[in-house]
């Protein structure tokens, strides 16, 4: 079985609203658009998403042309320490998610630490496979932090450096079984 990782597509950033609540830009529709007509984004037998707006708005874009069923899961959401109030003081940000990355700092405004995302995300990852037995390809539309931390534990990465590369949208293929990634983000698209 292959998980196919990908990141959500390109979003409106709006101070106003909630993180948790943006959607896509119209260069991240576009970009959804195109990706839709990916190979391994056609070959999905099912499609998860969080509830996130972003994701579920690529999850769309994805899986409309492609007939693939949409399921969703809280479970898939983003890293709570990033989904608080918007900071709109990028160097801010930014040392914080170096400091998060770093275990300098345990939370962001009280979110969730590190070995708490990871957890929920790997329960959510076990659930998910054990109810689609029998499946070849399952999509999971994901957030950066998130999917940065979980590949953190089969491959080697720089956190930050890596958090910072993937691309609103952006695709990694991982191989269940053998618990290895054939394709990582960058890499495909």
């Amino acid at each position: 079985m292959e998980i196919i990782f990908i990141r959500h597509s390109k979003t409106e950033i709006d101070p106003q609203v909630p993180i948790s609540n943006w959607g896509l830009s119209e260069e991240g529709v576009e970009l959804a658009k195109r990706l839709s007509t990916h190979e391994s984004v056609q070959q999905l037998d099912v499609l998860y998403t969080s509830f996130q707006t972003k994701a579920l708005e690529t999850a769309v874009l994805l899986a409309k042309p492609n007939g693939i069923p949409i399921k969703t899961d809280g479970g898939l959401t983003e890293v709570s320490s990033f989904t608080g109030p918007f900071e709109p003081n990028f160097e801010k940000y930014e040392q914080g998610v170096k400091d998060y990355y770093a275990k300098k700092i345990e939370r962001i405004s009280n979110g969730e630490s590190i070995d708490e995302a990871v957890e929920r995300f790997n329960r959510t990852l076990l659930n998910i496979v054990a109810a689609e037995q029998g499946k070849n390809k399952i999509g999971i539309i994901t957030h950066a932090n998130i999917v940065t931390l979980f590949s953190s534990q089969y491959r080697t990465i720089n956190c930050y450096a890596t958090h910072m590369a993937i691309k609103q949208p952006d695709i990694a293929i991982f191989e269940w079984e053998n618990k290895k990634f054939r394709a990582f983000f960058g890499e495909i698209i």
